[in-house]
Parts: C-alpha cells; sequence; structure tokens
C-alpha cells in the first residue's frame, strides 16, 4: 500500500510549478489503445479520426465544469462530438465497472479512488495506463508527483499505490465547515477556532432556533463526510491514514473513534442536524444552505461553487476545528479521477479531452467555480471563500491532517460504512457494533489480499 506523503494541498496552497505543455507529434496515438502517447496529440491526430462521437462519463458535480470544458474541447477539435452523461455519485459508481465492461464503453470516465471502483476497472483491464501520457504531457512539473499513487496501481489490481498510473484529477477536495458569515454576526458567535467552541456555536444556534448543520442524507455518504470531520477532532490524522492505506495492525476499534461516533449521535439527539436528513439528498441539502438555510454545512471544498453562489460574500469556510491536539484532521484527497476506456477506438481524443482538463491553462477556470485547482504557479484566489478554503487547505496540510476516504481502504467497504452509520445515526447499533462491522470487512480484505 502506499505510505507516500500528500502533497496535494502543497500544491494547492503554494499554487506550485507550472508550465504548458506544447503541442507536438505523436507517434503512436492512434485507434489502437495499445499505442504509446510518447508526446502531446495534435489536433491534426485527433482530425485523423474523423468526424466521431466521445462518450464521456462524470459525476454530476462535473456540471459546471464540463459547461467550461466541452465547448472549448469541441472548438479546438471541431471533428469531435462530445456526448456527455453525468450520474449523480451513488449511480456513477454502481455503474461504471458494467459500462466499460460493456459494449459499446465509454471512451473517458471518472472512476473513484481505491478498491471499490478503480481496484476493479484495473484488475479487469478496463481502463488504460496513464503513465506514458502523464509523461508525454509532463505532469510531474505541474503536479506533486508524490501524490500520484492516489491513481497507481500494480497491473492485477491487487495492489494499490504502486506501479502504474491509471488516472488523474486536476483539484484538490477536502471536507471542512462552509459557514453563513451574516447569521453568525446575527447570533453573535465567533468563528470557532477549536472543537469545543464549534459544539458550543452548535448549541448557541439551536437556542437561537436555527439549524445548526444542514444535513442531507438520503444518498448515505454525506454523513461519513460529517463523522469524519468529528473524529479528525479525538483520533490522529495517522491512525485513520494507517487503516486505509492498509497498514497491517491497524484498527478502527479504538477508544477515540468511539468516542467520535458517541458524539456524533449526540448531536443527533440534541437536534443539530436537519430535521428527517435521511430524507434529504445531499443535493437539496447543499441547495438549501445555499439558499441561506442553516447556519453551518459540513461537507467538501466541491459544494464551493454552489454554495459561493448562493450566498456570494456571506460564504465563509474553515477547516476541521481541532480537538485537544491542536491538529486539523479529516477527509480529503484529489478530486475523482479522470480514466480512459481501454476499449477506446478515439484514443487520441480521449486522450486530448483529459489532457485538457488536467492543463495548468484550465486551473483558472476550474478556480472561478470556486474549485481548488492543484496547478499553476501564479493562480490568485477568484474568490473569498476560494481563498478561505486555500486558507483551510494549508492548515490541513501543515498538520498532516488529511485522512483520505474510508471506503477506499476495502472493496466492499463502501457499503458496509455507510450502511452501518445510517443505522447507527437511527440509534438501532451501539458504536461498539459499527466499529466491530468496519473492522470485520478490513480483516476480511486484507486477508484475501495477502493470500
Amino acid at each position: 500500500m502506499f505510505k507516500k506523503r500528500l502533497g496535494i494541498l502543497f500544491a494547492v496552497v503554494t499554487l506550485m510549478i507550472t508550465g504548458c505543455s506544447s503541442p507536438g507529434s505523436d507517434t503512436g496515438s492512434k485507434a489502437n489503445t495499445a499505442d504509446v502517447i510518447s508526446q502531446p496529440v495534435t489536433v491534426e491526430e485527433v482530425a485523423a479520426l474523423g468526424d466521431i462521437t466521445l462518450d464521456v462519463w462524470a459525476d454530476a458535480g462535473e456540471e459546471k465544469t464540463m459547461k467550461i470544458l466541452v465547448p472549448k474541447y469541441e472548438a479546438m477539435y471541431p471533428n469531435v462530438k462530445v456526448n456527455l452523461t453525468l450520474k449523480g455519485f451513488d449511480d456513477l459508481m454502481k455503474t461504471v465497472v458494467p459500462a466499460l465492461a460493456g459494449d459499446p464503453a465509454p471512451d473517458v470516465v471518472q472512476g473513484n479512488q481505491g478498491y471499490g471502483v478503480d481496484g476493479a476497472l484495473v484488475k479487469g483491464g478496463l481502463i488504460r495506463k496513464l503513465t506514458d501520457v502523464s509523461t508525454a504531457y509532463n505532469w510531474g512539473s505541474a503536479y506533486n508527483p508524490d501524490d500520484f499513487g492516489q491513481f497507481s496501481w500494480s497491473e492485477d489490481g491487487s495492489q494499490y499505490g504502486t506501479g502504474e498510473l491509471y488516472g488523474m484529477s486536476p483539484v484538490g477536495e477536502f471536507v471542512g465547515v462552509f459557514y453563513n458569515k451574516k447569521k453568525l454576526a446575527k447570533l453573535g458567535i465567533t468563528l470557532p477556532n477549536t472543537f469545543d467552541e464549534f459544539a458550543a456555536a452548535l448549541e448557541k444556534a439551536k437556542k437561537a432556533g436555527e439549524t445548526p448543520i444542514i444535513l442531507g442524507n438520503s444518498d448515505k455518504w454525506p454523513a461519513t463526510h460529517v463523522f469524519g470531520l468529528i473524529q479528525g477532532a479525538f483520533t490522529p490524522a495517522s491512525e485513520t491514514k494507517d487503516l486505509i492505506t492498509g497498514k497491517a495492525g491497524s484498527s478502527f476499534i479504538s477508544s477515540t473513534n468511539e468516542t467520535a461516533l458517541n458524539t456524533m449521535r449526540d448531536w443527533i439527539t440534541k437536534g443539530y442536524f436537519t430535521k428527517g436528513f435521511d430524507g434529504v439528498s445531499a443535493d437539496d441539502a447543499t441547495a438549501k444552505f445555499a439558499a441561506g438555510n442553516g447556519l453551518f454545512y459540513m461537507g467538501g471544498t466541491w459544494f464551493g461553487g454552489t454554495i459561493g453562489e448562493g450566498l456570494g460574500e456571506d460564504a465563509g469556510f474553515i477547516a476541521n476545528p481541532p480537538g485537544a491536539s491542536g491538529k486539523h484532521a479529516g477527509t480529503g484527497s484529489y478530486g475523482l479521477g479522470w480514466h480512459i476506456s481501454s476499449k477506446t477506438d478515439a484514443l487520441a481524443a480521449s486522450v486530448a479531452f483529459v489532457a485538457m482538463i488536467m492543463d495548468p491553462a484550465f486551473a483558472p477556470s476550474l478556480a472561478s467555480l470556486d474549485r481548488i485547482p492543484s496547478a499553476n504557479a501564479t493562480l490568485e484566489a477568484s474568490s473569498a471563500l476560494l481563498k478561505d478554503m486555500q486558507d483551510a487547505g494549508k492548515k490541513m496540510f501543515q498538520d498532516a491532517g488529511l485522512t483520505f476516504y474510508l471506503d477506499w481502504s476495502t472493496d466492499t467497504m463502501y457499503d458496509v460504512y455507510t450502511a452501518k452509520l445510517q443505522e447507527f445515526m437511527a440509534g438501532k447499533i451501539k458504536a461498539a457494533e459499527i466499529m466491530q462491522a468496519i473492522q470485520d470487512n478490513w480483516d476480511t480484505f486484507q486477508k484475501s489480499r495477502n493470500g
């Protein structure tokens, strides 16, 4: 398992190293996916494919990004029509593997790091190695090579974090706390700097008749991000990361995780979350907060565009409030990776699409949507909200606080984790039971992987 230092937010915060690749001649980028990409593909090479349709599958959260990228791409490559399919995260994760296994398969897709999705794609031989593409476009100069392990696999898909590169993402993401500046001032609440101060702010908001935290959990995964934020105040990031990266002897069963789980359950009992949150979708919850409902929203930076558009100057963001250790810790990584199908008949066009979104020259477009680009040395924050997120990222990086995502740790952890956490939040099981279920899933997977 990879144990490389996560430098994504170093790239984000320092906005280091830039340089756009200049087109060159490619000696082998034709329809055959076995061809090696030795240099950036040219407009002429894409044109040689004739009039084609490029099938692209992406997470629904990429809609605004695609509205910028696709017209730009089609203008540069007028013989290519992009057929874009946007899917909600859960739907995408359930369908992308069988879609790529089918015929016809999409040409370009987003997956998800870890064994559950990307591991299955690699194991099934469904996506193309991108090591040659990375070299051709010199991604190592615009992005931190230490982080490529998030998208690297052995060829049989059995070992994560080493071997060949199979995907890449141009953005960083992490979970933190959005807040409504106007409401914070109206309620007379000081922006919290610690977890205890955050908990006190929730109580004060509740007593004032305000919903402290907007949450929609019908999709199940939002609650995992809320738990990750709470967990970071009690459990050292290194312990959580060890479990996710498969370090021998790691355990989810701990007094600190028990405290974090029980804190989350206590907040539910006190009514700190949206009423009926299990019947509210993540998108609806985000829209509610962006429309001015609630004081806080515990979510990923990828919601920055929607929230910033809705709240404008009233939108703020802080890193996870630290616990007794004083260190910020919580969930984060690169965004969902972009992959190229091993079956594509339009390799040059597929490479050109992925290369365009990865180009540091596209970073300002990402920043304009309040996303956090991981490349472009001269890029400045386009909004106060994006500056907040960059500052929060710096704190997370300085404290080595990013833990990745627990569901990466096994091929079935996502289903176990989300289902058991939902049961726990409903009061159907105790903290000890969810911890044991997660540990059992991890132990079983490690045994199967290691023979």
